[in-house]
């Protein structure tokens, strides 16, 4: 299965109208324009898209027009996450039929479910699908960290296909990818790229790939080459612009940089806060040491 699920995927962010409505035109502008910069593929409605802030039906419509824009050219997981597994199975099923190629979810947060709660949601939602499932392991916002013997489990049902990891302990990622080489498991913080890769991820699905994803691709493609100084020259370019990333908020800050890309994104939904005019300076300040040269 991890041979079909590797490289460098845009978690996508969700541009909006001037009224605050969701800019499907733009959004599949963006979609375009990162397949010509050599992206992989793309994880929609993820953390980075304000998933939890957007309705149902901007889920699935977002869902829709990525998979119009991409036309089968690249890879697309749906993240169906939510609280209500009768939910999640909804908008499973709306990706099977949209053409989506996966699907993924966090665990189930806000209430402090059980392990066998959660293992329960995972199942049922593979159950309700042929589409393969990458478990979303994002401890910091879920409250929930995988284990080994979660796994375990969770592997006994073949439609899942891996993790999405956002964790910074990657001796468990180590431990994952030594226990199940089957699976596809993804690095899921963009300045641990390297490191993810260096502890057996197959790529990176990441906020700051939709506005530097050529930083990101000359990552991922010198630690295929095994030009290790490489790899850590440019993932230290990345980490610089990162830094300003989120001393600003890393949604409303890879929005800004995409502007100055020429999209127009029209800021974050409340209550995100939108960007200040000190951070836009600091912004574009990185955008043109480390971005624009890396094009």
């Amino acid at each position: 299965m991890n041979e079909q699920y590797h490289g460098i995927y845009a978690a996508l962010v969700t541009p909006y109208t001037g009224d605050g409505k969701v800019n499907y035109d733009e959004l599949q502008k963006l979609v375009c324009h990162l397949i010509d910069q050599g992206l992989d593929g793309f994880y929609v409605n993820g953390s980075t898209a304000e998933a939890f802030l957007l309705s149902s039906e901007e889920r699935e419509k977002i869902l829709e027009a990525v998979t119009e824009a991409n036309a089968g050219r690249r890879k697309v997981i749906c993240h169906v996450g939510t609280i209500s597994t009768d939910e999640a199975i909804r908008y499973t099923r709306h990706a099977e039929k949209a053409g989506a190629d996966a699907v993924s979810a966090i665990s189930p947060f806000y209430y402090k479910f059980s392990t066998r709660e959660i293992i329960r949601y995972y199942n049922d939602i593979m159950g309700s699908t042929a589409l393969p499932m990458f478990v979303y392991n994002f401890p910091n916002f879920s409250g929930f960290s995988l284990t080994p013997e979660v796994l375990e489990e969770l592997a006994k049902n073949t439609n899942l296909a891996g993790v999405k990891f956002t964790s910074s302990d990657l001796f468990l990622l180590e431990q994952i990818k030594t226990a199940h080489p089957e699976m596809a498991v993804w690095n899921g913080f963009d300045e641990m790229l390297a490191s993810g890769l260096t502890a057996g991820a197959d790529g990176g699905i990441g906020s700051t790939y939709n506005c530097m994803p050529w930083l990101a691709r000359k990552v991922f493609d010198a630690f295929v080459a095994g030009d290790l100084t490489q790899v850590q020259d440019k993932q230290r370019q990345m980490n610089q612009v990162i830094k300003v990333i989120c001393a600003h908020g890393v949604f409303a800050s890879v929005k800004e940089i995409l502007e100055m890309e020429g999209f127009h994104l029209n800021g974050v939904r409340r209550p995100f806060t939108p960007m200040d005019e000190a951070g836009r300076k600091e912004l574009r300040q990185v955008y043109e040491q480390y971005i624009l040269p890396n094009r």
